[in-house]
């Protein structure tokens, strides 16, 4: 999925003549494991949570032009960005989201016998019976008013003592997704609550195994200690679509040899063949060459590093 694509998708849930409804659930924790309950809520408090995030779904995303879409294996620095989740390996956490399209109905959290002192998060469903998206909003302490805080409302001309628990949201949320494909806009909150460190350190460590296999490096050892720093997993994890892992190595070599911010800084075996990194400037240069953040200008003849790189030759499928 493509960002035009992503965009037209959302477009049908902002058009009134398609019958869009939404439905609240709560995501608590039970015993370790994460149990989805159905929120019953008024009509107009329905329709308003709907309108809620919609709206920021038409202000934030589909009309934000400035707004980036990466896979999120080639996350970047870059700001307004979100993040197609395109990794085989996914937080088992985030299956709810599939789940709760695919079924749908969920038992009912009953306020008189259930208390929201294990709830984790807020489903949201937008849709129809034919078209569904799902949102994921994490929740967090503020989300929660509980009545023992003596939270006091207007009543009349009088402040009344709140006697229940009061949930407060905003219509912000984390995750989302269209067409079973994962939508990240907080990608933070995914590496922080949803194992998705693990993921990165699992991804980097099969790339090492790629970048062995190519046999530029004398010892890949070299760069395992580095890769244990999860700032350094991120960046090899960008590299298993490198297009400099499919160049011949002595292609590579003499890129190296012939490059004003490579040369003498990274070193080479006693036959000039393999790549040897002995300081921590010259792997750091390396995973840079490896994300072929080195560019070469045809219409100036200067040289570029460049971190963040936009592709303008797209293939068929991404077109």
């Amino acid at each position: 999925m493509n960002k035009e694509l992503l965009l037209e998708k959302l477009a049908y849930f902002l058009n009134p003549e398609n019958g869009i409804g939404a439905a609240l659930y709560f995501v608590l924790n039970q015993n370790e494991d994460d149990i989805v309950r159905f929120a019953d809520i008024e009509n107009d408090a329905k329709n308003e949570l709907k309108n809620r995030f919609l709206t920021y779904i038409k202000d934030e995303i589909i009309n934000n032009e400035e707004l980036h879409f990466l896979n999120i294996s080639e996350a970047d620095d870059r700001k307004n960005v979100i993040y197609r989740y395109d990794i085989e390996e996914q937080p088992e956490r985030l299956n709810m989201l599939n789940e709760i399209i695919a079924e749908g109905e969920r038992d009912k959290f009953n306020f008189n016998q259930n208390n929201l002192d294990g709830l984790q998060g807020y489903l949201i469903t937008i849709g129809n019976e034919g078209n569904q998206i799902a949102l994921y909003k994490k929740h967090h302490p503020f989300n929660l008013l509980k009545q023992d805080r003596f939270l006091l409302f207007p009543s009349n001309e009088r402040l009344v003592k709140a006697e229940k628990d009061f949930i407060a949201l905003d219509n912000s949320f984390d995750f989302m997704l269209v067409d079973n494909n994962l939508i990240v806009l907080k990608l933070n909150t995914l590496e922080r609550f949803f194992g998705f460190e693990d993921v990165i350190r699992n991804q980097a460590q099969n790339i090492m195994s790629i970048i062995e296999a190519n046999q530029l490096l004398e010892d890949i050892e070299q760069l395992n200690e580095l890769a244990k720093s999860l700032t350094t997993a991120k960046k090899i994890m960008k590299l298993r679509n490198s297009p400099v892992l499919n160049v011949p190595v002595e292609n590579v070599i003499n890129f190296i040899n012939n490059h004003q911010e490579l040369t003498g800084k990274i070193g080479f075996n006693d036959n000039g063949t393999r790549v040897v990194l002995t300081t921590a400037v010259s792997k750091k240069l390396f995973l840079k060459l490896l994300n072929d953040d080195y560019l070469f200008s045809q219409l100036t003849d200067l040289q570029y590093d460049t971190h963040a790189k936009d592709r303008l030759n797209k293939n068929k499928e991404e077109i």
